[in-house]
């Protein structure tokens, strides 16, 4: 595996220095053209990085409403860190540390020790050694994701969504997504012969598998792989949705149903995704905004029982036939 975060120190001086207007603007242009901000730009789906350039330029000075929108699907994402940039400028030595402790922590060792531990996670070997870590200090809203068969990490989210003594947990979760795009190939290709009920059940492996084998995830009905170590490690909301656990069982049957009984089309099996499963707004009298949301929690209640219960090799043969996980659940009554 290996490391880049070359950009974090040339854009950490970038946020210190006070430069004109012409001078800030080309080097700007420079640090925004390094490889690691191309990913990512290309990750956000933005055309060139002329709209950061042009913000990156006069972070310092702009008018909160002439900050530009990023992208048409997260139109608000240099606004919402609007105040990181500024925090960034006034105190560079504060992110230069982080920045430190992240490279005494991401060393190759450190590295090949967490991917070893996926092999707990699957039943055949892992193949992740190709994978690339990349960090950036981010322009965008994510945290921690995978794309182009690397691992990125923002390390504005570096105690702000984890601790640093969290954030293996964090790359290790990651980690697992790579080794399941690496297995699926093609999300297209692999779901083409599955029917739709099929397709509704294989959405929550991706996320419910990570925090089962990855973050010690406790649920309702799963338990946590390692009972001398904290549950939930770097996922905070799931003791809020574990909560709202009869509610989510209750939407997933009712669903489940009328897609054996044919009453619910693919359309409306989006929506529910986009306005339930993914919606980190929907217990607004809980917290204004979740971290994670019910497709993590019910994902490892799905999938993670069955592995409790029945073992590593029978949670995969749902993977491959998502049907399966309801005949598991009623062997366990």
């Amino acid at each position: 595996m290996k490391l880049r975060t070359a950009s974090i120190p040339l854009m950490l001086e970038y946020a210190a220095m006070s430069g004109t207007e012409q001078e800030s603007y080309q080097k700007a242009a420079e640090i925004l053209n390094h490889q690691d901000y191309l990913f990512e730009i290309r990750r956000y789906g933005l055309a060139s990085p002329e709209t950061l350039v042009s913000y990156f330029s006069r972070f310092k000075s702009i008018a909160p409403e002439d900050i530009p929108d990023l992208c048409p699907d997260r139109r608000t994402g240099l606004r919402d860190k609007h105040a990181l940039w500024l925090d960034c400028a006034a105190s560079p030595g504060k992110y230069a540390r982080r920045y430190d402790k992240l490279m005494r922590m991401l060393t190759p060792e450190n590295l090949l020790n967490l991917q070893a531990r996926l092999d707990a996670a699957f039943p055949g070997n892992v193949d992740i050694d190709d994978t690339e870590v990349i960090s950036t200090l981010s322009f965008g809203p994510s945290f921690g994701y995978v794309y182009e068969n690397a691992l990125h990490l923002d390390l504005f989210g570096i105690e702000k969504y984890c601790t640093m003594e969290e954030l293996p947990a964090i790359i290790l979760h990651e980690m697992h997504h790579l080794q399941i795009q690496k297995m699926i190939g093609s999300y297209h290709t692999f779901t083409e012969n599955f029917s739709l009920l099929e397709r509704y059940i294989f959405r929550f492996t991706g996320e419910g598998m990570a925090i089962k084998f990855c973050n010690n995830a406790e649920g309702i009905l799963s338990k946590r792989l390692d009972p001398d170590l904290d549950a939930n490690i770097g996922i905070p909301a799931i003791p809020i949705l574990n909560r709202h656990f009869p509610e989510h069982l209750s939407l997933f049957q009712d669903t489940v149903e009328k897609l054996e009984k044919g009453l619910i089309s693919e359309p409306e099996i989006e929506e529910q995704f986009r306005t339930y499963w993914w919606n980190p707004r929907l217990y607004p009298q809980e917290t204004e905004f979740l971290e994670q949301t019910p497709i993590y929690s019910f994902g490892n209640e799905l999938f993670g029982r069955v592995f409790d219960a029945f073992g590593l090799d029978a949670m995969f043969r749902c993977f491959y036939h998502p049907g399966k996980v309801l005949d598991y659940w009623k062997d366990l009554g």
